[in-house]
């Protein structure tokens, strides 16, 4: 069952604030999206809500200066987001390597 992953619930166009609804996703999504979003010039308000404990949803907010759209700022968000997750993996292995090595030694 292929549904939808990311609905707009809500859009304000004068003000250039969409709310987005995110299936399956939860405070770890939520938080992380926001706090890249929150690092743009060009976003005014990024939130999220969690409308239910029992249901993985995120309703997340956006409103930008109008130089972008919020769309674009959460889809440059989410691959900033993807960067620094391959990032953290690469100096994760990185580090775990020389620890085993040291471990051999």
């Amino acid at each position: 069952d292929q549904k939808a992953r990311v609905m707009v619930t809500s859009a304000e166009e004068a003000d250039n604030t969409v709310t987005f609804l995110l299936q399956d996703e939860d405070h770890t999504m939520g938080a992380s999206l926001v706090d890249v979003l929150n690092r743009s010039s060009n976003v005014v308000f990024a939130g999220y809500t969690i409308p239910h404990p029992s249901e993985r949803k995120v309703q997340l907010c956006v409103q930008t200066n109008g130089e972008v759209s919020p769309k674009d700022a959460v889809l440059a968000a989410a691959e900033t987001l993807a960067k620094m997750c391959d990032s953290t993996k690469k100096l994760f292995r990185s580090r775990f390597e020389e620890f085993g090595n040291t471990m051999q030694e």
